[in-house]
């Protein structure tokens, strides 16, 4: 299934509207090839449509997103990506470029799984690994 039916197909399931805003900003996302703030998508919108779009409305949609597993959220950088697996639970990790800002995307269950243990021995509860590995990219590295 295209990425786009999938994320519609995945907020359906969970009885949220697919409405042609949220499509605009879906499709505003996955068109960077970099990770994205609101104000990047606002301005993007902004130029696509005439008019001026808001961030605030941005932002509801991508807590909308997040909140749905549709797209993952980048911390150090309050940036988005599309997940290009959303019906997937896994924690994230994210490997994110310090020169080019890309964000390679990588799961590992175990390490994961190591976290969350950890956490709930030293007492948390409720652990959401968030997990950004800082660095160089390989394009950017054999610069």
């Amino acid at each position: 299934m295209p990425l786009p039916d999938l994320a519609r197909h995945t907020l359906e399931q969970a009885s949220e509207q697919w409405t042609p805003m949220r499509a605009r900003v879906f499709e505003a996302i996955s068109g960077f090839d970099r990770p994205v703030s609101a104000y990047d998508i606002a301005e993007s919108l902004s130029k696509s449509e005439g008019r001026r779009v808001a961030a605030n409305s941005i932002y509801r949609i991508l807590d909308l997103f997040v909140a749905n597993n549709i797209v993952r959220r980048i911390e150090s950088a309050n940036a988005y990506v599309v997940n290009s697996h959303p019906g997937c639970a896994h924690d994230c990790i994210f490997l994110v470029c310090d020169d080019c800002g890309k964000a390679i995307h990588i799961d590992d269950d175990n390490l994961s799984r190591r976290l969350r243990t950890a956490a709930n021995d030293a007492g948390f509860s409720s652990v959401r690994p968030v997990i950004e590995v800082k660095g160089k990219c390989g394009d950017c590295a054999a610069r």
